[in-house]
C-alpha cells in the first residue's frame, strides 16, 4: 500500500482533522509516515485564518511541487473551501478535500493514486467523534464538539470555510472520551470555533460537561477551548457551576478582540466591553485561581488612537494570564476587507506597545504562583530544551527538568516564574 505524509497547519480542530485522516488511512491499510521523503502521497492540511499563514502554505505548496514533482498531492483543510481559487492556482494538479469532508479521505487518496483528481468541497456536516485516530500527542485527545459557528464576525474567513454551527451528538462525545480514557488518556481538549455556542437539541455546553463527568470516572482533565463572549453570556451561571467540577482545568479562553465598543460593533461581535468584564469578573469571583486567556486584534479598520488606548486600558484592568495579539490583516470575502485599512507602520507600532504590556502582565500573573505546590499532569516534551511540560489545575505550563513520562500525574513545587511559563521541581 502507498505511504502517506500529512503536514498540518492551524488550530486544534485542524490537528484533530489530521489525526482522524491518519487513523482512517491507517485502518484502510495505508502507512502514515513521518518523513515527506518516504511518502507516495502528500496531504497538506491548510489554515487560512491569517494572511501570514496563507502565504506560508502557498510557499510550501510551491516548494513541495518543485522538489517532489512525481509525488501525489492533496490539499485539505480550510483553503479548498474558503479560498478555492488560491488552492487551484498554486496546486493545479492536486486533489482537494475541505475540512467538512475529512471522513472521505480514503476515497480521495485512492482516487488520487489512480490518477483521478478529485475535489470534495461543500458544507456537508458529519460528527467527527468516535473515529479512528493517530494522535500526535499520546497524552492528549482532541475532541471536537462542534463545527462552524452562529456568529458573523466581519473579519473572519473561518466562517466561510466551516459554515454555520453544527453540534455533534453528546452520546458520541461522551463515548469517545470514555473509550480514550479507558485506553490511558488523561487530558482531553474540547475544541471548536466557539464551543460556548454548542447546542444539540437543547443540550448546551454546561449540560454536555455534566454528561461527560457523570459518565467518565477516574483521573482525567478537560480543557475547554475558545468561547465567544456573546455565547457565554446566556449560559454564564451554569458554565461557572460546571467549572467547579474537579475534572475541568480552571482555564478560560475568551477572546475580547478590542477594548472599544465602537470597534466591537464594527467587528460584529455582539457584546460590549462591560459584558466582557462581567464574564471575567464573575469567573474570578467564583474561581479565583482561574487562568484567563484572551485575544486582541490590533489596528482593525477605523481603530483610532483612543480605541487602541481603550484596549491597552482593558488589558491593564483585566490582567489576562496570556493575550494573543494579531495585527489586523484583511481576509478575502469578509466585510472588513472592504474597509479602509490602517498604515502598516501604525499596525507595527501598536503591536510593539501591546506586546511589551502583555509581557509585563504575564510575568506578573505567573509570579503569583511562586512557591505553589501540588499535582500536575505531564502532557508535553520539549526536545529542543530537553524538558518536560506539565499543567496544574489552572492549566499553567510548568517546565520540569527531572525525568518523567507523558500522562504522568506528579507533585511539583513552583520554584521560578517566566513570562511564558512556570518552573517546577518534582517532590
Amino acid at each position: 500500500m502507498a505511504q502517506i505524509y500529512i503536514e498540518t497547519y492551524g488550530c486544534s480542530s485542524s490537528s484533530n482533522d489530521s489525526e482522524i485522516m491518519a487513523g482512517l488511512l491507517n485502518r484502510a491499510g495505508f502507512s502514515v509516515v513521518s518523513s515527506i521523503d518516504l511518502a507516495d502521497v502528500i496531504i497538506v492540511n491548510t489554515c487560512i485564518v491569517k494572511s501570514t499563514t496563507e502565504h506560508r502554505i502557498v510557499s510550501r505548496l510551491h516548494d513541495i511541487q518543485k522538489k517532489y514533482p512525481k509525488k501525489k498531492l492533496i490539499v485539505a483543510g480550510c483553503m479548498p473551501e474558503a479560498e478555492y481559487h488560491i488552492a487551484k492556482r498554486f496546486a493545479p494538479n492536486a486533489s482537494m478535500i475541505s475540512t467538512n469532508y475529512v471522513t472521505y479521505i480514503v476515497k480521495v487518496v485512492n482516487d488520487t493514486i489512480n490518477n483521478k483528481k478529485i475535489e470534495l468541497i461543500g458544507k456537508e456536516k458529519k460528527d467527527k467523534v468516535c473515529l479512528p485516530k493517530i494522535r500526535k500527542n499520546p497524552a492528549v485527545d482532541i475532541v471536537e464538539l462542534c463545527s462552524g459557528c452562529h456568529n458573523n464576525c466581519s473579519y473572519c474567513i473561518t466562517k466561510l470555510a466551516k459554515g454555520s454551527l453544527f453540534s455533534y451528538q453528546p452520546e458520541k462525545i461522551v463515548q469517545e472520551i470514555k473509550s480514550m480514557h479507558a485506553a490511558g488518556v488523561k487530558e482531553f481538549w474540547l475544541t471548536g470555533q466557539d464551543i460556548a455556542s454548542y447546542d444539540y437539541d437543547g443540550i448546551m455546553l454546561p449540560e454536555l460537561i455534566k454528561k461527560i463527568t457523570e459518565a467518565v470516572k477516574g483521573k482525567y482533565f478537560l480543557r475547554l477551548g475558545m468561547m465567544n463572549p456573546a455565547s457565554v453570556l446566556p449560559i454564564l451561571d451554569a458554565l461557572i457551576n460546571a467549572y467547579r467540577d474537579k475534572h475541568l482545568f480552571k482555564f478560560l479562553h475568551i477572546p475580547v478582540q478590542s477594548g472599544s465598543d465602537k470597534i466591537l460593533k464594527a467587528m460584529n461581535r455582539n457584546y460590549t466591553i462591560n459584558e466582557f468584564k462581567q464574564i471575567a469578573s464573575a469567573f474570578r469571583k467564583e474561581i479565583p485561581e482561574i487562568t484567563i486567556w484572551t485575544d486582541i486584534i490590533v489596528s482593525f479598520p477605523g481603530e483610532s488612537e483612543d480605541d487602541f488606548l481603550a484596549s491597552v486600558s482593558l488589558l491593564k484592568e483585566i490582567k489576562p494570564d496570556f493575550t494573543n495579539i494579531s495585527q489586523f490583516g484583511s481576509r478575502p470575502g469578509t466585510k472588513a476587507a472592504a474597509m479602509k485599512q490602517l498604515p502598516t507602520e501604525k499596525k507595527k507600532e501598536r503591536s510593539r506597545i501591546m506586546t511589551k504590556l502583555i509581557d509585563v502582565i504575564c510575568l506578573e500573573q505567573n509570579k503569583r504562583w511562586l512557591n505553589w505546590s501540588g499535582p500536575v499532569i505531564v502532557d508535553e516534551y520539549n526536545r529542543e530544551n530537553q524538558n518536560w511540560i506539565a499543567r496544574n489545575h489552572a492549566y499553567k505550563p510548568i517546565t520540569i527538568k527531572q525525568k518523567s513520562e507523558l500522562g504522568n500525574i506528579i507533585n511539583v513545587k513552583i520554584t521560578g516564574a517566566e513570562k511564558t511559563h512556570l518552573v517546577g521541581s518534582i517532590f
